[in-house]
């Protein structure tokens, strides 16, 4: 085998690790609950601060 073919072999069987990873789990997506609440260390629960929308968010809907 010469340096190029092991190079192509190396990459075709990365390229197919990376596809198989990035299948992710069965099933439906879950919805995440509205307003999680967050315990604080003296035992209360209040309501966890709102989600800030972030630039890339748009790529995931």
């Amino acid at each position: 085998m010469t340096a190029t073919s092991v190079t192509k072999a190396v990459t075709l069987f990365a390229l197919i690790a990376l596809l198989i990873a990035g299948c992710g789990r069965k099933g439906d997506l879950e919805i995440p609950s509205s307003k999680p609440a967050v315990e604080n260390q003296d035992g209360t629960e209040e309501e966890a601060e709102e989600d800030r929308p972030f630039i890339l968010d748009a790529l995931i809907k």
